[in-house]
């Protein structure tokens, strides 16, 4: 490790290159002086010094309430200057940066030396959610949470304990330095006590500064680090999280800390612009998958985060009922026929909602619509490449579906529909550069998500291939047939389609025997087990299946390729709805009283036996979240406070969610007399 020294950067030129390999640059320059933080320092000076008048000054004890958090709020926004002085962010001029760490550090932890502290700050920036050994202010996270207020009064010490037994390896200035002013400090709060002032000192600066220290190992510490279980060592861009919303309000408080995990990656950028560089590098933060959290709390994905964005703009504003997204009424631009009994429907979409709507292969979106004054909301997977600034769906017709029926009837170019954001997990994510080969199965209209992630993948990775077993009854009710053919041609071998055509018109179509090399064949009779087995030798190897289909298939499916050892990690799965079996017994489910929270406001009310907690919240004329109502979607999420529930069907949620206590409502019962639930959460 080198060390570091009272001249020239706080890292070394390998670390500096080390911590901006792969980063994106938002192209701000350190400027010469960062005059914002040498203005605080000043505007700190100026209140320190109206606080300590009315302590000194002979006004009394009754100014009190004033001064200590006048003095508190100084101890609390010195850190800023000292923590930019410890980046050298304060300005290039080296002095500048010495200077202020100096003047500053006495506000905030008398005993301490800027060289010191640099020290310590700089190991939290190498060593980022490492054990409170190795970083320290993991301090400020471990240990039972009603030792965390303790831990956060007493983060000062745990430097002192942390520094101590790493003075060997010190240098010789640095650790002079610091045992000068630990004993300065020592022997000038010694004198003050003897000469009758122990009142004074408390008021002024010991009962702040412990007040402010707290603050500050919240805030700047526990809020933005805790519980990510991410190292700076495995993922920089995931050990640290930022707060979006109420920017108006939490900037200025927190003094731009919110956006902390810029400050990780950019560590000499000024506090002031970081707000600056998150916008200018914000999708390649997302695609990063980075920690995003509330102003209050709740994790946002990044699809969530973009859906917010969309509605409130970046940044700023809180996300409307904690980051859950809202329907856009979207102009439909064309409705076409892909079967006698399905169409496509493709949106258009406003440059201004460009960004709400990117999607991932594979993720579906929700879509409301006002029939025969029914209001009927339903799920389809988005069946366009992403990146192409298409966004289509296709729907086909159910036997007694208002609303596939109502599209196929009424539905005509210029009409609109109300849209939400893509959202699902049945995805791929293309990556250029790479070579694999996916394999995927579908049937009927299981292939809205697989036409999305085959076509995403090929054209954003050229070294890569796919194969897709397709099953229907016969070539006229394929969807997509005409453009499945263009992929494969356009492709050139790169994608190949085995299509399976259980009652086949051998009039209209002539079936390609199986040995014919060709880019598109088809074979008669249903996709089974054993037709996977004849087509092993061009499938074995694969390196991710993806399955949608009838749930009976896809077992099927999932269950030859695990006989044939395929990890289960490499097979996906997506279904459209989860409906149970008829007559399927729910067993052990009661009345209760359930209290929703959603949109900020709690409500109590009454679910009959049998009956989903979204449907009782519905009923109390709640504007609950849902689409599918099937356990498929995930848009009826809430968590679980209190209280149990039997939750019948669940296709959307992983098990990581499930343990964390998140339920979908459509498919939960209440088990118990009380039940508490959280839409916010």
């Amino acid at each position: 490790m080198n060390p570091v020294t009272t001249e020239g950067p706080v890292l070394s030129e390998p670390e500096v290159a080390a911590v901006r390999r792969g980063v994106p640059d938002p192209g701000i320059a350190l400027p010469r002086v960062a005059v914002p933080t040498v203005l605080l320092f000043a505007a700190n000076l100026a209140v320190w010094t109206l606080a300590t008048w009315l302590v000194l000054g002979g006004f009394g004890a009754e100014w009190l309430w004033l001064s200590i958090p006048l003095h508190t709020l100084v101890s609390f926004a010195m850190f800023t200057v000292l923590h930019e002085s410890t980046h050298h962010a304060a300005g290039r001029l080296t002095w500048v940066n010495e200077l202020l760490g100096r003047l500053s550090i006495p506000f905030v932890a008398a005993w301490g030396s800027f060289p010191m502290v640099r020290y310590v700050h700089i190991e939290h920036h190498r060593n980022t959610n490492e054990d409170i050994h190795t970083d320290p202010d993991a301090w400020t996270e471990r240990g039972p949470a009603w030792q965390l207020p303790l831990r956060w009064l007493t983060v000062d010490a745990w430097y002192l304990r942390f520094y101590l037994p790493r003075t060997r390896t010190r240098p010789r200035a640095e650790v002079a330095e610091a045992t000068v002013m630990l004993f300065t400090s020592i022997a000038v709060f010694a004198t003050v006590i003897a000469t009758g002032h122990l009142w004074e000192l408390a008021v002024i600066y010991l009962i702040p500064q412990r007040i402010g220290l707290g603050i500050l190992a919240w805030w700047f510490d526990w809020l933005p680090h805790h519980d990510l279980g991410v190292t700076a060592r495995t993922d920089r861009f995931r050990a640290t999280r930022v707060r979006v919303g109420w920017e108006r309000l939490f900037t200025p408080v927190m003094l731009y800390q919110n956006y902390h995990l810029v400050h990780h990656i950019h560590p000499t950028i000024p506090f002031y612009r970081y707000i600056q560089a998150w916008r200018r590098t914000e999708e390649d933060y997302l695609d990063r998958a980075v920690p995003i959290a509330t102003a209050w709390g709740r994790a946002l994905s990044p699809g969530e985060y973009r859906a917010w964005r969309g509605i409130t703009g970046s940044p700023g504003g809180e996300p409307p009922a904690a980051g859950r997204p809202r329907y856009h009424r979207l102009c439909v631009s064309e409705v076409r026929p892909l079967t006698a009994d399905s169409v496509s429907i493709t949106f258009v979409v406003p440059d201004d909602l460009r960004e709400t709507f990117r999607f991932t292969p594979g993720q579906h979106v929700a879509v409301r619509a006002l029939v025969d004054g029914r209001e009927l909301r339903r799920t389809y997977s988005l069946c366009s490449a992403a990146g192409s600034g298409v966004l289509r769906i296709a729907v086909k017709r159910v036997p007694g579906g208002a609303f596939s029926d109502h599209v196929l009837r009424w539905l005509r170019s210029g009409d609109e529909l109300d849209v939400l954001p893509p959202t699902g997990r049945f995805t791929v994510t293309p990556r250029p550069g790479t070579s694999r080969h996916l394999a995927a199965v579908a049937a009927g209209s299981g292939i809205t998500p697989v036409i999305s992630i085959v076509a995403s993948t090929l054209l954003a990775e050229p070294g890569s291939r796919a194969t897709l077993l397709y099953a229907n009854r016969d070539r006229a009710s394929t969807m997509f047939a005409d453009e499945l053919t263009m992929l494969a041609r356009r492709f050139e071998g790169r994608l190949r389609i085995v299509h399976f055509h259980s009652r086949p018109d051998g009039g209209a179509e002539a079936l390609t025997p199986p040995d014919v090399p060709r880019y598109e064949r088809t074979v008669a009779g249903h996709l089974t087990p054993e037709r996977l087995a004849e087509l092993w030798p061009e499938l074995a190897g694969a390196d991710a299946w993806y399955l949608c289909g009838p749930e009976r298939l896809a077992d099927r499916i999932a269950g030859a390729l695990t006989e044939r050892g395929v990890p289960g990690g490499d097979v996906h799965r997506e279904r459209f709805t989860g409906t149970a079996e008829p007559g399927a017994a729910v067993a052990d489910v009661v009345p209760a009283t359930v209290s929703v929270t959603l949109d900020g406001r709690t409500t109590e009310l009454d679910v009959g036996a049998g009956e989903s907690l979204l449907e009782g919240a519905l009923r109390h004329r709640l504007d609950a979240p849902y689409s599918c109502t099937g356990g498929a979607c995930g848009t009826c999420r809430a968590t679980l406070l209190s209280g149990t529930v039997q939750m019948e069907q669940n296709y959307a949620l992983g098990a990581d969610e499930v343990s964390r206590g998140s339920i979908l409502t459509c498919q939960s019962r209440a088990t118990s007399a009380e039940v508490a639930i959280d839409y916010d959460r």
